[in-house]
């Protein structure tokens, strides 16, 4: 006849209170309760410098932007390329629609390229290979006289 015993270990010392699978999970969810508060809150005292940057038009002279050539500028604190054809002059924001990395532009080809993650863009900031979802944002610019004044004049 075999005989099987069972041996249940007896609790040493009794639980303390906090140790219970409740109330971890209680306090659990008001520490990540308080650090949400706490962001919005820091958030709200010490805005960050780029949200609070009002995007003023940037004016640069004509004659610093030939046919054909390019200036990068800072525009509501990001980097913007100014591009001028013969046909027209136009900006663009140098940050990727994908990821945010910074884009280059390739005289070459003529194009913007995300060397990230390989995104292609056409001179008009549409997207031609690579995982961007939508083109580069474009800036509005105007020509008055021999001045070009990047984003809106309010």
């Amino acid at each position: 006849m075999s005989h099987t015993t069972s041996v249940t270990p007896s609790p040493s010392a009794p639980a303390s209170p906090l140790v219970t699978r409740r109330n971890f999970i209680q306090i659990a969810l008001a520490a990540l309760g308080a650090s949400w508060l706490g962001l919005l809150v820091q958030s709200w005292l010490f805005p960050s410098q780029t949200a609070t940057q009002a995007a003023k038009p940037v004016e640069i002279a004509l004659s610093e932007l030939p046919i054909g050539g390019v200036k990068t500028i800072t525009y509501g604190g990001s980097p913007v390329i100014v591009l001028r054809t013969t046909e027209s002059i136009r900006a663009f924001s140098m940050i990727c629609t994908h990821l945010g990395c910074l884009v280059q532009w390739q005289e070459g080809q003529k194009e913007f390229y995300c060397p990230c993650h390989d995104g292609r863009f056409d001179q008009f900031g549409e997207v031609i290979a690579g995982p961007p979802p939508v083109p580069l944002e474009q800036i509005a610019v105007s020509v008055q006289g021999e001045r070009v004044t990047i984003g809106e004049v309010i």
